[in-house]
């Protein structure tokens, strides 16, 4: 069986179509395979026999392809480690071994060196001016995961509302599980080292919050090693608040619209709502008990469509037109405070667009029930030439 792979067409320099697959985890390297590979490796699905394969590629293009061939294919991928098998496991475990026994989370390699991450997000965050807010109002924000470049427009406004106020001194962020094998809410109690240096995690919060819970959250914190939602955030909160210290609560949570509704695929960790409502509690504790703030952050992207994404037809305005109204319908009954019904919309249409966060919105909308919400940006990051459009939004609840 083939691993779950991103698949990215390319073309050569001698103008043949080719794929790259991608490995989200980091353990394999990419692999580059020709359309007619990309087929044969379509049908590594753990049933198909290599006999199989051979006669689906003969009805499929008019021609042979030899076992030795789909041998030979296999191998290559079994060597790459992109097959789901024993040899992956091990060289799994044994990242899993080196992330635990890490004294950080480290993602330097993977981000421009410091002055020019700097001036990439000095520059998104000029698009919008600030504005009057003060952070004493803020308890959330509603921001987008995309790279930079495409989410500018929503970063600029959300964080519009924090730039040259006085600052918080911890920040709960919730991401989502893009690549890691947790089906619940999965925490990692690494502190985060960037290109601006090293964030402390707030351990002290997150163990209460295990306690409260009666779950380790931790349980599978590699799933923090590679995905980007939560970086993202620590790199602009360290870009605004410059030498002054920080904290922050790395969560990464599930998706409650699927038929398991808000408890976790596999039975285990615990239900997304009472987490939720356990770190409201600890929020409202910690407010009463101390003149620190606490801000929870969303890292919310929305619909996620094109052909790239599975769709059959060609993007035209108004398909696009439809989703800005569906993602509308989404975002208002969040302004509205209604995470349930926010929730339960997108589980009704069975989350047709794609929509990737919808647990870290519902998380925050019912961790901070008593806070108004409102939606001050959306922004679809549409590309028709590689048929890849991505929506998002920027929001505040204030106090």
């Amino acid at each position: 069986m083939l691993r779950a792979v991103d698949v990215v067409p390319f073309t050569t320099d001698a103008g043949e179509p080719m794929v790259a697959l991608q490995d989200s985890t980091g353990i394999a390297h990419p692999v580059a395979v020709s359309q007619a590979g990309l087929f044969v490796l379509a049908h590594f699905d753990g049933t198909h026999t290599a006999e199989q394969v051979r006669d689906k590629f003969r009805s499929q293009f008019g021609a042979e392809i030899a076992l030795s061939e789909i041998d030979g294919l296999t191998r290559s991928m079994d060597q790459a480690l992109l097959l789901q098998n024993e040899r992956y496991e091990q060289a799994y475990a044994a990242r899993v071994s080196e992330y635990e026994n890490a004294p950080y989370r480290d993602n330097r390699d993977r981000w421009p060196a410091a002055d020019a991450l700097a001036a990439e997000i000095d520059a998104v965050l000029a698009q919008t001016t600030s504005t009057s807010s003060s952070v004493d109002g803020i308890a959330g924000l509603i921001a987008p995961h995309l790279d930079y470049a495409r989410g500018a427009p929503c970063y600029a406004a959300a964080y519009a509302t924090l730039r040259d106020a006085p600052l918080a001194t911890r920040y709960v962020i919730l991401g989502t599980n893009h690549f890691g094998r947790s089906l619940s809410v999965v925490a990692t109690d690494k502190d985060f080292y960037t290109p601006f240096g090293r964030v402390s995690t707030d351990r002290d919060f997150l163990q209460r919050l295990e306690r409260q819970l009666g779950h380790t959250l931790t349980r599978c914190a590699f799933d923090h090693q590679t995905e980007h939602s939560i970086e993202l955030h620590v790199h602009l909160l360290q870009r605004l608040h410059g030498d002054r210290p920080f904290t922050i609560v790395p969560l990464l949570c599930p998706d409650p619209s699927g038929a398991t509704g808000t408890r976790p695929v596999d039975g285990y960790g615990p239900d997304l709502g009472e987490f939720a409502d356990e770190l409201a509690g600890l929020l409202r504790e910690e407010e009463s008990r101390s003149d620190e703030q606490t801000i929870v952050i969303a890292s919310a992207d929305l619909s996620h469509v094109g052909r790239r994404f599975g769709e059959e037809a060609p993007t035209t305005p108004t398909f696009l037109e439809g989703i800005c109204e569906h993602d509308r319908a989404l975002l208002a009954s969040l302004e509205a405070g209604d995470f349930e019904q926010f929730r339960q919309q997108v589980a009704d249409c069975q989350n047709y667009s794609r929509i990737c966060s919808v647990g870290c919105l519902y998380t925050l909308a019912r961790a901070l029930p008593d806070h108004s919400c409102a939606i001050t940006k959306y922004h679809q990051a549409v590309n028709f030439e590689q048929e890849t459009h991505v929506t998002c939004a920027a929001g505040v609840l204030t106090r």
